[in-house]
This record gives C-alpha cells, sequence and structure tokens, in this order.
C-alpha cells in the first residue's frame, strides 16, 4: 500500500501534465486558425478593395487611351495578389481577352535568353569571357577600337560590349518590318563598326543578344526556340508560353498588334511579323500569368540551397550590378537584367519591352519578393507608369482599416456611394470605391496616381470628410439621394457632380490573398 501510495499521486500529476499539454496544444492551434481566419477575412477585405481600385483604374486608362488590351498581374513571393485583363486580343474579331491571352513581351526576351546563357554556364558549356569570335565562325564587325580587348560573353550579357544597337535592316518600319534573317544580320554586323571599346560603358544592344541566341544553338546543337522552351518554359509550366508569333494563334489566342494612336484619336492594325534572328532579343511570346510563374521561380530560388534551372548564386549575379552606367538616363545592368538599389535600400531588376505593335514592363522588388507586370498589345503606351501605380496602389493598402466599431456599421454601408460620378465640363469623372472603413475617390484617366487618389473618412449621415497625411483637413464630400433613398449625387467643393451608370465592363481579374 505504502508502494502505491507514494507512486499513485506521480502518476496522477504525468497524466494531468499530458492533458495539459494536448489541451495548450489544442488551444494553440485554435487560437491560430481563429487569427488566421480573423486576417484572412481582414485581408480578403482589404484586397477585395485593392483589386476592385486596379481594376476601375486599368479598364479606365483602357477606355481614355484607346489600349485595345492590356493584362497584369502582381506576385508576392508564391502568391499571386492581384490579376487582370482588359479589352480585346483581336477588336475586329470581337475577340475578348483574359489572363491567359499571350502577348509579345519584347525586349524581355533578353532575361529569358541571359537565363538560358547562365545555365549553360553553371553546366560549365559555356563561359562568361568567351570571345564570341571563337564561338561563332560568321561573327564579324569592324573593331573601332582595339584598347578593351575582344566581344566576350560576359560583355554581350551586361550590353558593355560596345556593338552597335540595331543592325541596318530597319525592322521598326511600318508595314513589312523587315527582320533579318541569321545570315543577313551577320552581312549588315560585318560592315558596322563598334561604338565603344569593350567594358568601358553601358550600349544597349539588340544585335549583342540576338548573338547569344546563336551561341545557345552553338554549344547546345539545338534551335534557340526548342532550348528556352524545353529548358525554361517547360520546367517551369509556362504552358502559355512561345518563342516568336505564331500565325495559327495570332488574333485569338495571342493579341493582334495595334499602332500608336493616330490624329483621329484612333488605333491601326500593325501587320504580323516574326522576328527572325533577332528572336534571342526580342522575339518571346508569354501571358500575364506565365510571367507570375517566371517570378515565382526566382523568389523560390533566392532561399534554395539546391540548383532549379540556375544555381540560386548564379540567378543572384543577375540580379547583381555587373555593369555601371556612365549616364544619369541609364541604369546599371546586370546579366540581363536592369538593376537598381532605391533610396529605401529595396533591390530591383527589370526589364522593359517595345516593339511593333506592343509594350511591356516587368519589374521585380527582389528584396520583398514582389513581382509586378504589365503587357499591352499597342504602341505609345507607357507601361512603366501602370507598374508605379501598381506598386502605389498596393503600398497604400497597408493603411487600410478594416474594422468596423459596432455603432459605424450601419453608417458605413458603403455600397451605396461606390460608383462613377460625372466632373464635366472641366473635367472627366471619378470613380468612388469602398476602402477599408472608408471611400476612396479616383480622379480618371490618371496616368499617375499619386495625385488622383484622395481617401475620405466618414463623419455623420452621407458626409465624408478628407484625410490628408493621416490627419483630418476642411475638406468635405456630402452625397445626396433621390426620392427613393438612392445616392444620385456628390457634391465636392461647392460642386455638384451626378452619378454615371456604365454598360458591364469586360474585366477578368482575381484577387488571391497574403
Amino acid at each position: 500500500m505504502n508502494k502505491v501510495a507514494i507512486h499513485t499521486p506521480l502518476l496522477i500529476t504525468r497524466e494531468l501534465q499530458t492533458a495539459m499539454k494536448i489541451y495548450n496544444i489544442m488551444l494553440l492551434t485554435f487560437l491560430c486558425l481563429h487569427s488566421a481566419v480573423a486576417n484572412s477575412q481582414e485581408n480578403k477585405g482589404k484586397y477585395e478593395d485593392v483589386s476592385t481600385l486596379i481594376n476601375v483604374w486599368l479598364e479606365a486608362q483602357k477606355d481614355y487611351q484607346d489600349i485595345p488590351f492590356m493584362s497584369g498581374v502582381v506576385v508576392k513571393d508564391q502568391q499571386i495578389l492581384w490579376s487582370g485583363a482588359f479589352g480585346n486580343a483581336n477588336r475586329e474579331g470581337a475577340v475578348p481577352s483574359n489572363v491567359n491571352t499571350m502577348s509579345s513581351i519584347c525586349s524581355i526576351s533578353k532575361i529569358f535568353t541571359a537565363t538560358a546563357v547562365m545555365k549553360l554556364v553553371d553546366q560549365g558549356k559555356l563561359s562568361l569571357d568567351d570571345k564570341v569570335k571563337d564561338i561563332l565562325p560568321k561573327y564579324s564587325v569592324i573593331q573601332k577600337f582595339t584598347e578593351g580587348g575582344s566581344v566576350t560573353v560576359r560583355s554581350l550579357l551586361n550590353h558593355t560590349s560596345g556593338l552597335p544597337r540595331d543592325t541596318n535592316h530597319g525592322y521598326y518600319s511600318a508595314p513589312e518590318h523587315p527582320f533579318p534573317t541569321e545570315d543577313e544580320m551577320f552581312e549588315s554586323l560585318s560592315i558596322q563598326a563598334t561604338e565603344s571599346p569593350v567594358g568601358t560603358d553601358i550600349s544597349y544592344s539588340n544585335i549583342g543578344y540576338a548573338l547569344l541566341g546563336l551561341i545557345i544553338e552553338e554549344v547546345t546543337g539545338v534551335t534557340y526556340k526548342n532550348y528556352i522552351e524545353a529548358s525554361i518554359f517547360q520546367p517551369l509550366n509556362m504552358s502559355n508560353s512561345v518563342v516568336e508569333m505564331q500565325s495559327s494563334l495570332y488574333g485569338n489566342k495571342h493579341a493582334r498588334a495595334y499602332t500608336a494612336i493616330n490624329r483621329n484619336g484612333k488605333r491601326k492594325v500593325a501587320n504580323f511579323y516574326q522576328t527572325k534572328a533577332m528572336q534571342s532579343a526580342m522575339g518571346i511570346s508569354t501571358t500575364a500569368l506565365d510571367m507570375a510563374k517566371f517570378a515565382k521561380w526566382q523568389f523560390r530560388l533566392a532561399d534554395a540551397s539546391q540548383a532549379e534551372i540556375l544555381q540560386p548564386s548564379t540567378l543572384k549575379s543577375m540580379h547583381h550590378t555587373q555593369a555601371t552606367s556612365q549616364s544619369d538616363n541609364e541604369y546599371d545592368r546586370g546579366f540581363g537584367y536592369e538593376v537598381t538599389t532605391d533610396d529605401k535600400g529595396i533591390k530591383w531588376a527589370m526589364h522593359g519591352g517595345t516593339c511593333p505593335g506592343y509594350v511591356s514592363f516587368y519589374k521585380m522588388d527582389v528584396t520583398n519578393k514582389v513581382a509586378y507586370t504589365i503587357l499591352v498589345n499597342a504602341n505609345k503606351v507607357y507601361t512603366p507608369s501602370y507598374v508605379k501605380g501598381l506598386i502605389y496602389i498596393l503600398n497604400l493598402a497597408e493603411s487600410i482599416e478594416t474594422e468596423v466599431k459596432e455603432e459605424e456599421k450601419e453608417a458605413l454601408e458603403l455600397a451605396q456611394y461606390t460608383g462613377f460620378y460625372n466632373l464635366n465640363p472641366w473635367n472627366s469623372e471619378y470613380y468612388v470605391g469602398s476602402w477599408g472603413r472608408g471611400l476612396m475617390l479616383l480622379y480618371l484617366p490618371a496616368q499617375s496616381l499619386k495625385y488622383a487618389l484622395q481617401y475620405y473618412q466618414h463623419v455623420e449621415g452621407d458626409t465624408f470628410q478628407l484625410v490628408e497625411n493621416g490627419k483630418l483637413s476642411n475638406d468635405k464630400i456630402y452625397f445626396s439621394r433621390d426620392e427613393q433613398n438612392r445616392v444620385i449625387k456628390i457634391k465636392n467643393e461647392g460642386n455638384t457632380h451626378t452619378r454615371i451608370t456604365y454598360p458591364e465592363k469586360q474585366i477578368t481579374s482575381r484577387v488571391m490573398l497574403l
């Protein structure tokens, strides 16, 4: 009995400790799940407001700038924060677009070419200091500056080769867009001269990246098209990406090309073309969602310990400064990318694209693992401003307050105020949208969002007050109603603006949460 009497309390204590551990685990799990659900609900409201505002802004820009098709995506590490598509892939055929509509990315093709070259370097099949003349038997150029040495793979990658920008074929010229064959490119290059010593300054060259494509073919024994599609697109499941526009897809799955706006305010159809020997400089077509897959791969590889297409250290070298510009108008260069570090210490890697009938921009916040892509099937559309706008809106989202106090719930039925209001004759219109617990006014059209957005906090009834730099200002807006109690007008700075009703817009977008 004594033995039992001595051990019974100990057994009970152990059982109690075990039970308490299980209880604590269950409680912690419940709290984590509750917190996750709460955060998910909060993020849902937050990013739905963000997504709606982005959609309204880009849809309006499409209309005001007569843009046939635009698509975009924002990626945060392995998740998509926003993606959307606007307009038609083919106006004449009334083919609506979606986030899987293909578009030429023009010079953004260079980052895929650089990736392929660096893969061959990783495999020991190529060296950055290999001379181009030793790899390509047909290569010839008038070497005007001998002090810099020979053109190398490295100098092609970081645009310090000193080679001319383009051949003399005038492939941007309408309507034919006469891109050269391989033999025509070498023939043109043989009578052109270098413009600076190798390695002394950045001098952007499409010819340089055309040569890199031929180097890939020489080293691998397969075409550039087959190598890129097999070694990059297929492993990353970029199933809607191709090298060279295909006539069978053009105007349907692949967006048709359109010119800049003409005097009549309209764009014309640009002729179908293929880039031939310039494929590796500007010949890839892809989609917003496939660019998201490419970004996810880079963010995934950044923290990896093993290779995935590239070694992690190799990818980092592509984002690192490999050549410093001597001009204030040029970014430094990595391998394939323009690179810079802003005044907040954020590291950026980016590239834009412009070719007949298409413009695009791809920008990565390497520090915080966020990537932005905009694709457009028309010329003279400044895509970097749209990426800048996406960054601006998403940064604003961090300040959204979504928690609603009990006494505010009835007053904060914000949907009754949201919509478009006519600002004629002095301006065009603005959109009133929900933004957490308040309203955001977006003046349209807006190439820059810094001065086009205004946030208003609810005061009482149908009155809202402007918030500037986190503080209430003296400016207020007042909504008025009709006999059926529907909001029909807004009074702002003494002027009254009537609500506009638009037909449903053709927007395909989605928002996924952090």
